[in-house]
Protein backbone atom coordinates (compact mmCIF):
# COMPACT_ATOMS: atom_id res chain seq x y z
CA UNK A 1 0.00 0.00 0.00
CA UNK A 2 1.23 3.22 -0.84
CA UNK A 3 1.59 5.74 2.61
CA UNK A 4 -1.87 7.33 2.31
CA UNK A 5 -3.58 4.08 1.86
CA UNK A 6 -1.98 2.34 4.94
CA UNK A 7 -3.04 5.55 6.73
CA UNK A 8 -6.67 5.02 5.67
CA UNK A 9 -6.85 1.35 6.54
CA UNK A 10 -5.80 2.18 10.12
CA UNK A 11 -8.02 4.29 10.60
CA UNK A 12 -10.69 2.25 9.44
CA UNK A 13 -9.82 -0.29 11.67
CA UNK A 14 -9.80 2.33 14.91
CA UNK A 15 -13.19 3.38 14.25
CA UNK A 16 -14.39 -0.72 13.67
CA UNK A 17 -12.65 -1.03 17.02
CA UNK A 18 -14.08 1.98 18.63
CA UNK A 19 -17.70 1.02 17.21
CA UNK A 20 -17.12 -2.53 19.14
CA UNK A 21 -15.43 -1.92 21.99
CA UNK A 22 -15.80 1.52 22.76
CA UNK A 23 -12.88 4.14 23.21
CA UNK A 24 -11.61 3.10 26.45
CA UNK A 25 -11.20 -0.20 25.55
CA UNK A 26 -10.06 0.13 22.25
CA UNK A 27 -5.97 -0.41 22.44
CA UNK A 28 -3.06 -0.04 19.17
CA UNK A 29 -2.34 -3.67 19.52
CA UNK A 30 -6.18 -4.39 18.77
CA UNK A 31 -6.18 -1.54 16.27
CA UNK A 32 -3.29 -2.65 14.62
CA UNK A 33 -4.06 -6.38 14.45
CA UNK A 34 -7.65 -5.40 12.82
CA UNK A 35 -5.41 -3.20 10.23
CA UNK A 36 -2.69 -6.00 9.56
CA UNK A 37 -0.40 -4.29 10.52
CA UNK A 38 2.33 -4.03 13.31
CA UNK A 39 2.14 -1.70 16.36
CA UNK A 40 5.34 -0.36 15.60
CA UNK A 41 4.32 0.54 12.27
CA UNK A 42 0.90 2.09 13.41
CA UNK A 43 2.76 4.63 15.64
CA UNK A 44 5.05 5.22 12.10
CA UNK A 45 1.65 7.10 10.87
CA UNK A 46 0.30 7.71 14.86
CA UNK A 47 2.69 8.47 17.70
CA UNK A 48 0.40 7.46 20.39
CA UNK A 49 -2.53 6.03 21.30
CA UNK A 50 -4.40 9.45 21.83
CA UNK A 51 -3.84 10.86 18.72
CA UNK A 52 -5.31 7.26 17.23
CA UNK A 53 -8.14 7.74 19.27
CA UNK A 54 -8.21 11.46 18.19
CA UNK A 55 -8.33 10.85 14.53
CA UNK A 56 -10.82 7.86 14.67
CA UNK A 57 -12.92 10.22 16.12
CA UNK A 58 -12.74 13.04 13.53
CA UNK A 59 -12.84 10.47 10.75
CA UNK A 60 -16.46 9.87 11.71
CA UNK A 61 -17.47 12.91 12.68
CA UNK A 62 -16.40 14.33 9.54
CA UNK A 63 -18.13 11.51 7.25
CA UNK A 64 -21.30 12.24 9.88
CA UNK A 65 -20.89 16.14 9.10
CA UNK A 66 -20.39 15.65 5.32
CA UNK A 67 -23.31 13.59 5.12
CA UNK A 68 -25.33 16.23 6.60
CA UNK A 69 -24.24 18.97 4.04
CA UNK A 70 -25.40 17.05 1.27
CA UNK A 71 -28.96 16.74 2.69
CA UNK A 72 -29.24 20.04 3.47
CA UNK A 73 -28.54 21.28 0.07
CA UNK A 74 -31.03 18.76 -1.62
CA UNK A 75 -33.46 20.94 -0.02
CA UNK A 76 -32.85 24.62 -0.02
CA UNK A 77 -35.60 25.72 2.37
CA UNK A 78 -34.50 26.68 6.13
CA UNK A 79 -37.34 25.22 7.68
CA UNK A 80 -37.12 22.02 6.09
CA UNK A 81 -32.88 22.23 6.90
CA UNK A 82 -33.88 23.10 10.33
CA UNK A 83 -36.25 20.26 11.00
CA UNK A 84 -33.39 17.54 9.50
CA UNK A 85 -31.24 18.78 11.98
CA UNK A 86 -33.20 18.65 15.38
CA UNK A 87 -35.49 15.88 14.69
CA UNK A 88 -34.36 12.74 16.97
CA UNK A 89 -30.51 12.56 16.47
CA UNK A 90 -30.76 14.67 13.68
CA UNK A 91 -29.60 12.78 9.93
CA UNK A 92 -26.42 11.00 9.39
CA UNK A 93 -25.41 7.99 11.39
CA UNK A 94 -28.24 8.74 14.89
CA UNK A 95 -27.67 6.77 17.54
CA UNK A 96 -23.89 5.36 16.58
CA UNK A 97 -23.16 8.28 15.43
CA UNK A 98 -24.01 10.33 19.17
CA UNK A 99 -22.11 7.42 21.09
CA UNK A 100 -18.73 8.55 19.34
CA UNK A 101 -19.45 12.05 20.33
CA UNK A 102 -20.44 11.12 23.90
CA UNK A 103 -17.52 8.97 24.42
CA UNK A 104 -15.03 11.51 22.74
CA UNK A 105 -16.28 14.32 24.91
CA UNK A 106 -15.54 11.09 28.22
CA UNK A 107 -12.09 11.02 26.17
CA UNK A 108 -11.69 14.92 26.05
CA UNK A 109 -12.12 15.20 29.76
CA UNK A 110 -7.93 13.41 29.82
CA UNK A 111 -6.57 14.41 26.56
CA UNK A 112 -5.35 17.15 24.78
CA UNK A 113 -5.16 15.81 22.17
CA UNK A 114 -9.11 14.50 22.47
CA UNK A 115 -10.03 18.38 23.52
CA UNK A 116 -9.21 19.81 20.66
CA UNK A 117 -10.09 17.48 18.23
CA UNK A 118 -13.63 18.03 19.95
CA UNK A 119 -13.36 21.83 19.96
CA UNK A 120 -12.81 21.66 16.46
CA UNK A 121 -15.86 19.07 15.10
CA UNK A 122 -17.87 20.79 17.55
CA UNK A 123 -17.10 24.55 15.77
CA UNK A 124 -17.95 22.58 12.91
CA UNK A 125 -21.47 21.67 13.34
CA UNK A 126 -22.52 25.18 14.98
CA UNK A 127 -21.09 26.43 11.77
CA UNK A 128 -23.50 24.33 9.93
CA UNK A 129 -26.31 25.16 12.30
CA UNK A 130 -25.69 28.90 12.27
CA UNK A 131 -25.60 28.68 8.62
CA UNK A 132 -29.59 27.60 8.35
CA UNK A 133 -30.57 30.36 10.73
CA UNK A 134 -28.61 33.01 9.09
CA UNK A 135 -29.99 31.92 5.58
CA UNK A 136 -33.34 31.52 7.42
CA UNK A 137 -33.12 35.32 8.35
CA UNK A 138 -31.88 36.75 5.14
CA UNK A 139 -34.63 34.93 3.39
CA UNK A 140 -37.19 36.55 5.64
CA UNK A 141 -38.14 32.95 7.41
CA UNK A 142 -37.11 33.31 10.94
CA UNK A 143 -36.43 36.46 12.82
CA UNK A 144 -33.87 35.60 15.04
CA UNK A 145 -32.22 38.66 17.20
CA UNK A 146 -29.38 36.21 18.43
CA UNK A 147 -28.31 33.87 15.50
CA UNK A 148 -24.96 32.52 17.65
CA UNK A 149 -26.83 31.96 20.50
CA UNK A 150 -29.72 30.24 19.29
CA UNK A 151 -27.15 27.89 17.08
CA UNK A 152 -25.51 26.76 20.27
CA UNK A 153 -29.16 26.38 22.10
CA UNK A 154 -30.56 24.17 19.27
CA UNK A 155 -27.40 21.81 19.42
CA UNK A 156 -27.18 21.86 23.44
CA UNK A 157 -31.25 20.57 23.49
CA UNK A 158 -30.47 18.06 20.98
CA UNK A 159 -27.33 16.62 22.29
CA UNK A 160 -28.64 16.66 26.12
CA UNK A 161 -31.85 14.93 25.34
CA UNK A 162 -29.80 12.38 23.17
CA UNK A 163 -27.72 11.86 26.02
CA UNK A 164 -30.70 10.89 28.50
CA UNK A 165 -31.63 8.44 25.38
CA UNK A 166 -28.56 6.85 25.05
CA UNK A 167 -28.30 6.56 28.65
CA UNK A 168 -31.72 5.15 29.19
CA UNK A 169 -32.59 8.51 30.96
CA UNK A 170 -36.87 7.83 29.70
CA UNK A 171 -37.35 10.88 27.26
CA UNK A 172 -39.38 9.29 24.49
CA UNK A 173 -38.02 10.70 21.02
CA UNK A 174 -41.04 12.32 20.27
CA UNK A 175 -41.44 14.62 23.54
CA UNK A 176 -37.39 15.15 22.72
CA UNK A 177 -38.21 16.96 19.80
CA UNK A 178 -41.49 18.62 20.57
CA UNK A 179 -39.54 20.87 23.50
CA UNK A 180 -36.85 21.35 20.85
CA UNK A 181 -39.05 22.29 18.81
CA UNK A 182 -41.37 24.53 20.52
CA UNK A 183 -38.24 26.43 22.05
CA UNK A 184 -36.72 26.78 18.72
CA UNK A 185 -39.91 28.31 17.16
CA UNK A 186 -39.71 31.05 19.79
CA UNK A 187 -36.18 31.87 19.23
CA UNK A 188 -36.69 32.18 15.70
CA UNK A 189 -39.74 34.21 15.74
CA UNK A 190 -41.97 31.49 14.08
CA UNK A 191 -45.49 30.22 14.78
CA UNK A 192 -45.49 27.34 17.44
CA UNK A 193 -46.20 24.38 15.05
CA UNK A 194 -44.27 25.00 12.04
CA UNK A 195 -41.26 23.02 12.04
CA UNK A 196 -43.66 20.24 12.79
CA UNK A 197 -45.89 20.89 9.89
CA UNK A 198 -42.30 21.73 7.36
Amino acid sequence: MQPDQRRAAILDAAVEEVAERGFARTTSRHVAARAGVTHGLLHHYFPDHQSLLAAAFEKMALEEIDEVNEILASDLDPLAQLREITEPYGPGGGAEAYRFWFEAWAEAGHSVTMRATSERLSDAWYELVLGVIERGNAAGVFRCEHPGETAWMVIALSDAYALHAQTGGGVPATEMVRVTWRLTERELGIAPGTLARS
